[in-house]
């Protein structure tokens, strides 16, 4: 076929354009379609020789893919809410390429978990106050913040898991927005059903934390994962600690309903500070449904064994976690301590020595094998516990050494467990982490009330064994399984390979890691081929059409 029939039937289509060209072209593209048809209409492809590897490869997809990405920038949220310029996304770019993951960013979302998670814990120091303010008992005052964890481990079950199939930057937007709100009814509560009530739903609606974890790992290079990871879960615990600080000291020189005042206004803050800031990363597109979401965390637990051994211990580590801080506040009020909501408050403030030594478990967890951090973090939390057992109702020292030590292992083993987690499935790290978070749950819920129960009936050294004999489970059920093991249970590697960081974070046949994700780059065609090859079936489709 000679040069010049061939172009007048490349140009034929013009009056009546063939539906495989017409429908492919997206709207606001027409330079790249000048460009495709130039390089597509060129004899010898002297043009598309010459063009970058990456404009060619980008020219030849946008005549052949049936499946144009849309090149409309969204600019609001919710539908009237403008998102800042600089944090719409372009189509086209990845968010981990568009959105440089700096420290601003990670203090971002380290922040505002700290804010969230406050919810959670401005309850522990106040409840004697509520309980005399009510003219309620401690057990029945207990109930509030156990209902709290329980609304929480709903919100990890049914809301935390949104972020693998919805925008992140609206969810935790509406989010926060929905916990200001709410924290005016807590501050304005008129009996201890209320308040039970009202908790419950904030519960349920502080996971922006369990959205930032994973948001985190999504955008930061893997090479300092660990590090960014452990920041933001820095200002996880940071909450929880300041959380509990605030509320005794402002419930000891004003009222209790006073804290969530300060709540509210701490919360619209971070929400205005977060629509400015929040990058407005597109969907994962995963291709489920909601229902599909939750089904596939059902299918997650009995596929991963990594995933599995992770979640059983966190269940174990944080029934010991939320037990102890809530008992911690009956045994400092009696005897032989009597202390204020205040001095409580402020022996919380011990627990930051972990949340500033947050940057050192994530580069000691980016060196070792995680295997190695997650023992450690169990063994630092059995001596703290052995240490409450031993001497908390006798000596204020012991109380203090206790905290730290075991804020200390929490972190770390919490950071080593989730580092873990994220590598098995890039695509689905917010199910992965519900999954994990939702055994938490069941930890925080059920420690809180049985150790709450324990401390009520038969005083702290019961309660104090029962705390160690936890945290003991949790150490047996990481050595069922080897770092390197393939199987559920077993040893495969021995103990030689544990100073040894291995990149791989789950060896089970059904992982998916970033090394197999590496090896199928790997193995794909290069990618001149791959334009040739769509070009000339561009080409060819034009040619018949």
């Amino acid at each position: 076929m000679s040069t010049l029939a061939r172009t007048r039937l490349v140009e034929q289509p013009q009056s009546s354009p063939p539906p495989t060209t017409a429908n492919l072209t997206p709207s606001g593209a027409e330079e790249d379609k000048d460009e495709t048809v130039a390089l597509r209409d060129s004899p010898d492809r002297l043009q598309r020789d010459r063009a970058p590897l990456s404009r060619r490869l980008r020219s030849a997809l946008l005549v052949a893919s049936p499946s144009s990405p849309r090149t409309t920038v969204r600019k609001k949220d919710f539908g009237f809410l403008p998102i800042p310029r600089n944090r719409r996304h372009e189509p086209g770019m990845k968010p981990e390429e568009q959105f440089v993951f700096t420290w601003r960013l990670n203090l971002l979302f380290a922040g505002s978990a700290t804010v969230s998670v406050m919810n959670l814990y401005y309850i522990q120091p106040m409840l004697v106050k509520i309980a005399r303010d009510f003219g309620v008992d401690n057990d029945v005052v207990s109930n509030v913040p156990t209902l709290s964890q329980g609304g929480y481990g709903c919100g990890i079950l049914f809301i935390s898991t949104l972020g693998d199939l919805v925008r992140r930057r609206q969810l935790v937007l509406l989010l926060m927005f929905l916990t200001t709100t709410l924290s005016i009814g807590l501050a304005l509560s008129t009996n201890v059903h209320m308040l039970e009530g009202l908790s419950f739903m904030v519960g349920m609606l502080t996971v922006t934390p369990q959205l930032c974890i994973p948001w985190t790992a999504d955008l930061a290079p893997s090479n300092r994962r660990a590090r960014a990871m452990s920041i933001t879960f820095s200002g996880l615990i940071t909450g929880l600690v300041l959380g509990r600080v605030l509320a005794g000291v402002i419930s000891d020189f004003a009222s209790w309903r006073d804290v969530y005042w300060m709540a509210v206004g701490l919360q619209g803050l971070t929400t205005l500070i977060l629509w400015l800031g929040l990058p407005d990363t597109p969907d994962k597109n995963i291709g489920m449904t909601y229902l599909g979401v939750l089904v596939s965390m059902a299918k997650y637990l009995v596929t991963y064994p990594t995933l599995t051994q992770a979640c059983l211990m966190a269940m174990c580590s944080s029934a010991v976690f939320a037990g102890f801080w809530v008992d911690l506040t009956f045994l400092l009020t009696a005897e032989p301590y009597h202390y204020s909501s205040l001095t409580i408050g402020l022996l919380g403030l011990l627990g930051l020595f972990g949340a500033l030594l947050a940057p050192q478990w994530g580069r000691l967890v980016d060196k070792i094998v995680p295997w190695l951090a997650q023992f450690l973090g169990l063994l630092t939390n059995l001596i703290a516990m052995s240490v409450a057992l031993g001497a908390a109702d006798r000596s204020v020292g012991a109380v203090c050494v206790a905290i730290i030590l075991y804020d200390c292992g929490q972190q770390l083993f919490q950071v080593a467990s989730s580092y873990r987690i994220a590598g098995i499935d890039p695509q689905a790290r917010a199910r992965l982490n519900g999954c994990y978070l939702l055994f938490v749950f069941i930890g925080q819920t059920s420690g809180t009330a049985i150790l709450t129960k324990i401390y009520n009936r038969h005083g702290w050294r019961p309660t104090g064994a029962t705390t160690v004999a936890f945290v003991g489970a949790g150490i047996i059920l990481l050595f069922f399984r080897g770092p390197y093991e393939t199987r559920w249970i077993g040893w495969r590697g021995g103990y030689k390979k544990l100073w040894k960081k291995a990149k791989l974070t789950d060896l089970s046949p059904n992982a998916i890691t970033e090394i197999v994700h590496e090896k199928k780059r790997d193995r794909r065609p290069d990618e001149e081929v791959v334009m040739g090859n769509v070009a000339s079936a561009a080409e060819s489709t034009t040619l018949r059409g």
